[in-house]
This record gives structure tokens, sequence and C-alpha cells, in this order.
């Protein structure tokens, strides 16, 4: 093995030149013999005579899947190298159909290729079906589509007008019957500024599935031509922190009284032509719900009702796709001599808590219902209700704890239920300081350290 090994290094170089002159003489030889060979090539069915069938009241079509049939030639290398699908046609002649009766009608079909011979063309099929329909024609609005691309950020797509904005479609009936609608597709990526874009002509079918452009172009006839499309963008400017303003109508029932309006979310995006905006800023920047909407009128409870928002929206103006649509109103009606006091958990006082740990609160507010005579509670806020927790025996965790109250005279909680809050304790982290100070309490505390001397000790060595 070794005296193999140690041949085979001998002029490595010149060996591997000889098989390289080898290949190449290999590859003359063949090349200069020319065999014969086979390849395969999809070539796109030609149709002739078209008049045979088409004749103003019926048409043909082929369906996707036949328009293309496979053509096998064999012949030598020479010409096989340089022939393409460009260079072989596919004929289906219609006055060639033996039986018009069948459905559907089978075509035969023919290939030529410059350079092979006949009997060098093999066909994957001899024969295609067409299908014979009667001639429909339907008229279809065009719908613009922006697909997934969106304007610059400031602004979104206001109005589309597409040009034309209809079109009239003739075909075989059941292709015409499959279309369910003409979109013009355009693309507003990163636009600033109103403009004129060109659209993609897209037909879907029943199933929102694209219509391929084969079926468009051989099957389908536009009156005037395929068109053109294009779409005037119109932008729309946002404008955000628009409030909602509530307005109501009639009065609560006799001994009640509207405690508060609350509106969620209480302001909204919305975006808008130049003029609409104009005149939004104008009003304060501020959307009305009004009157007509809401009612309290004999109410002896609360009411809230959800708003729809683009019932309220001047014209040319709609709101941000990043808003919601809707906002809840809650209109808060109590007795007289009753109200509702918003508690800032900082003005609730922590009793009992251990001085390692540190509180915080899952919320930043309580909503009291306090009642009493119209003096005591009128002035009345948060920091008078002496609300507490008591933390006694608590370690770190999660925790829901009761809120009480100890209430100014005169003044009492209306509700039944007790109040309670969701508390976090945490244990305090030690600071450097505290790290100091117990090191020195250590060393004092140390037999080998030396004590500060006690007073008396001092006045003893004086």
């Amino acid at each position: 093995m070794k005296k193999f090994l140690s041949s085979f290094r001998n002029n490595i170089g010149l060996k591997l030149l000889s098989l390289l002159i080898a290949v190449v003489i290999w590859y003359v030889v063949v090349d200069m013999n020319d065999p014969v060979e086979s390849a395969s090539y999809p070539v796109k069915v030609t149709v002739e005579n078209e008049g045979y069938i088409n004749n103003g009241k019926t048409k043909y079509y082929i369906d996707d899947a036949n328009k293309t049939v496979t053509v096998f030639l064999r012949a030598n290398r020479s010409t096989l190298r340089h022939v393409t699908a460009d260079d072989i046609t596919v004929t289906a002649d219609l006055t060639q159909i033996v039986d018009m009766n069948l459905d559907p009608v089978m075509v035969p079909l023919t290939a030529t290729c410059s350079g092979v011979p006949p009997t060098g063309i093999t066909l994957a099929r001899t024969t295609i079906p067409i299908t014979i329909e009667s001639i429909a024609s339907a008229t279809f609005p065009v719908q613009v589509d922006t697909g997934d691309s969106d304007p610059s950020q400031e602004y979104e797509v206001g109005s589309m007008t597409s040009n034309p904005d209809q079109v009239v479609i003739s075909g075989p009936k059941s292709i015409i019957n499959q279309i369910d609608a003409v979109i013009a597709r355009i693309d507003v990526t990163g636009l600033t500024r109103s403009s004129t874009r060109p659209a993609t002509l897209v037909l879907l079918d029943k199933n929102s599935e694209e219509i391929s452009e084969d079926t468009i172009q051989d099957d389908l006839t536009f009156e005037g031509g395929i068109p053109n499309i294009s779409v005037n963008v119109e932008l729309w400017k946002k404008k955000s922190d628009v409030r909602l303003e509530v307005s109501y109508n009639g009065a609560p029932a006799e001994g009640y009284h509207v405690e508060s309006v609350a509106v969620t979310p209480d302001t909204v995006t919305v975006v808008g032509n130049p003029a609409a905006l104009n005149d939004l800023q104008m009003d304060g920047n501020k959307l009305k719900i009004d009157s007509e909407q809401l009612t309290v009128e004999g109410l002896q409870e609360d009411v809230t009702a959800e708003i729809d928002l683009t019932e309220i929206l001047p014209e040319n103006m709609r709101i941000a796709e990043s808003s919601p649509n809707t906002a809840i109103v809650t209109i808060t009606i109590l007795l007289d001599d009753t109200t509702e006091i918003a508690l800032d958990v900082d003005d609730i006082e922590e009793r009992n808590l251990a001085s390692n740990l540190a509180v915080s609160y899952g919320q930043t507010s309580l909503t009291v219902r306090v009642k009493g005579s119209s003096n005591t509670i009128s002035t009345l806020t948060g920091k008078d209700l002496g609300a507490y927790i008591d933390l006694d025996g608590l370690t770190a965790g999660e925790q829901t704890l009761p809120v009480y109250f100890e209430l100014p005279a005169g003044a009492a909680l209306d509700f039944d239920e007790e109040l309670s809050i969701a508390v976090s304790l945490k244990e305090k982290a030690k600071t450097d300081t505290d790290t100091e100070t117990g090191a020195d309490t250590s060393e004092t505390g140390d037999g080998d350290a030396t004590a500060a001397p006690s007073a008396e000790e001092a006045s003893e060595a004086g």
C-alpha cells in the first residue's frame, strides 16, 4: 500500500494533466460523433382558424392546464444544443375538429421545429379539449385596493377614485359568471401627498382567487381594449387628542341627581381633509356626542351606552385606524346628598407595615361613594376619608386587602360591600449605609475590638 501511494505521488502534476487531456479527448470524440439525444420542452399551444368557432355569438376557451403541452425532440446533439421552446410551434387547427357534438370538443395537435424532422417530434398528448360556449357580457365597477401598503406615518388614505371607474368585459359565459370583482391594485408606500398612481388590473373569482393572466389575455375581451387604470389618491392628515364631549337630555327622578359623566376613551385620533380639520380646530378640537343619543329622564340608576363614533363625524373625516370606532359613555346617577369621591392611593394610610417591606398598588385610585348632608359631603376630598389598610403580620407577596375608612361626622359610606385593593409587598433593598452600620456594630461587639470608654471610666481615668 505504501509503495502504491509513493508511486502515485511521483510526478502527480503530469498524471493530473494526462487525466485532463484524456477527458478533453473523450469530449472531442463524442462531439465529433454527434450522437442522437432526446430533450423535452413546454410549449404554449397556438390556435389557428379561431373564426371557425368564434362567430360573435359563441366562443371557445381552453383551460389554463391545457394551454401548454410538452414536446419531446430526438435529434443530434449539435441540433438540440441550439433549440429552445420558442423554436417549436404546437398548433391546434379548429377546422380539424372531428366531432363538434363532444363536450369538451377535442382538437388535434401538430408540432414543428426547424431542423428537426417530424419523425423526431413527439407530443405528450395529440389532442387538447376546448369548451364552446355562448358569449356573455357584464359591467363591473372598479374597486381600489392598496394591499399591505401604507402612506407616510402622519397620513392615511382618505379617498380613492379610479379612472375608468367601471369596465365592460365579454367572454365565455362560464368565465364571465366566475368574475366577482375587478380590482385596481396600487402601492401607496411612504406617500406624503395626494397624487395619481398607476394601477394593476386584477380579476377575482367567487373564491376571491385571482383569475390567471392567460385567461384574461386569451379568453376575455374588454370594451375599448384592456384598460390602463389609474387611481387618484387623496391623503388625509391625522389629528390626535381630539376630545369627546358628552351632553345628555332630561332630568333624573325626584330626589336624584347626575353625579358625573365619563366617556372611554376620552380622546381619539381622526383623519380628514384640510377643510374638515380646520373646522375641527375652530370648534376646539372636540367631537360632540349630543343629547339625542343619551337621556336620563326619570332615571334612578346609572346609564351606560355604547356610541358609534362614525355617526357623529362631520363630512370628509373618519376615525383613524389606530383609534376605536366606539366609545362607552357612563352617566352616574345618585340620590341627593350622595356623592362619589376619587380616592388616590397616595391618600391611603399603611398601618402596621413591617420596616423591611415596601408597598405598591395595582391601581392608582378608588371610587368611593359617600352619603350625608349636603353641607358635609360637598367639600369632601380623598384626604378627608381617613382611608387605611392594615398590614399587620403580612410578609412579602401579592395581597388583596380591605380598605377601611374613618369618615368625618355626618358622612357615611353608600355601598353594601367593603372596598378592597390589590397590593404588592416587597422587601426593601439593603443600602450601603445599612451594610456599613452592620459592620461597625459587629466590630464593636467583637471581644478583640477596643470599645469606647464609658463616662464613668473616663471620669475615673481623669
